[in-house]
């Protein structure tokens, strides 16, 4: 659904997903609650008008959740008529206050072009706060950034690191940051792989992955 070539933003389909897992922790049902619960099976039915009428009122009251799924609706054209830089910005609200999707989306906005122009320190920018929080396409793009110097100084361990994590939090090898590592790591020394593997252990420490990775960056030869 989501790789660095192509569909790079997250569909509305998984907005519904993950709107509905949200509303099954609750104990009880609070107005804005039971608005998200309409709205995530509107989203789930495909009705985007009715998904609309229950998201507007969320996202209008600064609820992050209903400010991302508005740039859903408007990065898609799902119920408004299509419009990248509404979508940016119901995002960017949306990221300011911590929502790891938009701050994914926004990212990948940035780094692809998508309805903006490309910019790179922007795409990383956004990234990384998605990446520390264990997103794993956040950190296999946060990855090619540093693999390719896009934006950010260029270092390939760190690269190699971020794919690690990325793998390690999917569980699974088939995913793109698993075929970014295995390109990067025929253009790395042995020693700099070691060196990405003890990154790595220390990233994936429990509750280390912020801490370690802005001890990295603050430690690193400029």
């Amino acid at each position: 659904m989501k790789t660095i070539d192509g569909s790079v933003l997250r569909a509305a389909c998984e907005t519904a997903v993950r709107l509905l897992l949200c509303s099954s922790l609750a104990l009880t049902v609070p107005p804005a609650q039971a608005g998200f619960d309409e709205a995530a099976a509107a989203f789930a039915a495909g009705d985007y008008a009715k998904a609309l009428q229950e998201t507007r009122p969320l996202a209008e009251s600064g609820d992050a959740r209903g400010e991302y799924a508005m740039g859903v609706l408007y990065e898609n054209g799902y119920g408004v008529t299509k419009d990248l830089k509404l979508a940016a910005a119901w995002y960017l609200k949306a990221a300011q206050q911590g929502n790891t999707d938009a701050q994914y989306n926004l990212g990948a906005m940035y780094e692809h072009g998508v309805g903006m122009a490309v910019n790179y320190p922007e795409a990383a920018r956004w990234y990384r706060p998605a990446a520390e929080s264990g997103d794993i396409d956040a950190l296999s793009n946060l990855g090619v950034l540093y693999q390719g110097g896009k934006g950010v100084p260029q270092d390939k361990i760190l690269a190699m690191a971020l794919y690690n994590v990325s793998v390690a939090y999917a569980g699974k090898g088939k995913t793109q940051a698993a075929q970014n590592r295995q390109v990067l790591a025929n253009q790395m020394s042995l020693d700099d792989v070691k060196k990405a593997l003890a990154l790595t252990e220390e990233l994936l420490k429990p509750g280390q992955l912020k801490p370690a990775l802005a001890a990295y960056l603050q430690e690193r030869p400029r």
